[in-house]
């Protein structure tokens, strides 16, 4: 372990993998905007492309700015390495691309962001690979699940949209003891690695959306894989360099940096914020159900308790005693919480689940992943959460 790797989160987030830079000393990493680099002879050249001399070719093959932040999130998550792609769909398809062959099969959980859903249910399958999905918060189910051909078995810390909790620790125990080759790809976007560490517990691969919370600021699309040096090097140097080509550019590289070096400081007021407006959302007679682990009412509140770091996340899905038309004026009508469909940004964002990023799922998938008509997911920001709290109070009130 280095000295760096000792150190505590907020430090690493900060100063992990900082290029060193000949003759200047720059505090800030500069963007290295290239597509190329420049070989000093021919010999150096032939000996960086047969992998025999460490140095930069081609952005596509690695650049300053990407390889900072993939080793930056790779000691958050603790991992091995990192890779860092064009988006969140870039690292999930990349590193389904590296771990899957035709004929081999994924277990996947019913409920999942609908766009991975898709590439699951509709893009692999075109190439001979099988899935099924089974309900994650049932070992037995997912013990049922594994066939002789399980290659991955795939999840989301925090499930999209319904907040279903996973036992990582549990499935992962639980599926390399049936098949120890099986890798477990965990999807962390929802929660960070400064809440919950899926490869502490078992998990083989991390893949986030750094759209979200890592970058936190709503102007940066991109994606990240975290493993072992192995898997992130089959990962960059064929799902990422040859299948997928969803190279991150260096200057989203360079403000996702930027974005991940607060990450701790904006997670804190991100889970606080939640759990108030979780409160103040469960007290109102307008609202049927709330999901959020920090609630007592939460199914999985124990699981939370014990998984958890520092909070219990900044998403909140809620119900409300009324049918979708009237919910959906509930949403044209609230005037500080903004309608989209990211999330972990600094602004509260809210959006309708079956319409919007579940709208790739069947009527008979979303009612067998849980996700209703009148589901709505509220990505709570960093505004003063009382002032949150009145623009839902103003139109739940209305109901």
């Amino acid at each position: 372990m280095s000295c760096m790797e000792k150190k505590g989160f907020a430090t690493r987030q900060i100063h992990v993998a900082h290029p060193h830079l000949e003759g200047i000393s720059p505090l800030a990493t500069p963007i290295f905007q290239t597509s190329t680099f420049v070989f000093d002879n021919t010999a150096q050249g032939a000996a960086r492309f047969a992998g025999e001399q460490e140095g930069y070719i081609y952005t596509r093959l690695g650049n300053p700015n990407a390889n900072e932040v993939g080793a930056k999130v790779a000691s958050l998550e603790g991992g091995e390495a990192g890779v860092v792609m064009a988006s969140g769909m870039g690292a999930i398809s990349g590193t389904l691309w590296t771990l899957l062959k035709a004929g081999d099969h994924v277990l996947a959980d019913r409920a999942l962001y609908g766009c991975t859903y898709a590439c699951l249910t509709t893009g692999l399958i075109r190439y001979g690979i099988e899935v099924t999905q089974v309900d994650f918060s049932n070992l037995e189910e997912i013990k049922n699940g594994i066939q002789p051909n399980t290659a991955v078995v795939y999840f989301e810390t925090e499930s999209n949209p319904d907040l279903k909790i996973a036992d990582i620790s549990a499935i992962a125990g639980l599926v390399h003891g049936l098949k120890p080759d099986i890798k477990v790809v965990v999807d962390n976007t929802f929660v960070t690695p400064y809440l919950i560490r899926p490869l502490e517990l078992g998990a083989d691969v991390v893949v986030h959306s750094a759209t979200k919370y890592l970058n936190g600021h709503g102007d940066v699309v991109a994606g990240v894989a975290v493993s072992s040096k192995e898997i992130i090097h089959e990962i960059a140097h064929y799902g990422m360099k040859d299948m997928t080509g969803a190279v991150v550019g260096p200057f989203e590289a360079f403000l996702l940096n930027r974005g991940i070096k607060t990450l701790d400081i904006r997670m804190t007021k991100h889970c606080a914020s939640a759990q108030r407006i979780a409160e103040f959302l469960e007290s109102h007679s307008a609202v049927k159900k709330v999901l959020y682990p920090g609630l007592k009412s939460h199914p999985q509140h124990e699981l939370a308790k014990r998984l958890f770091e520092h909070g219990f996340g900044g998403m909140v899905t809620f119900e409300l005693n009324c049918d979708k038309k009237r919910a959906e004026t509930f949403i044209n009508s609230l005037s500080l919480c903004a309608l989209a469909v990211s999330l972990g940004d600094t602004e509260t964002l809210i959006e309708h689940p079956a319409s919007m990023t579940h709208s790739t799922y069947s009527p008979e998938a979303l009612a067998e992943a849980g996700i209703r008509e009148s589901m709505i997911r509220l990505s709570v920001g960093l505004e003063d959460p009382e002032d949150v709290i009145a623009d839902l109070k103003e139109q739940l009130d209305k109901i």
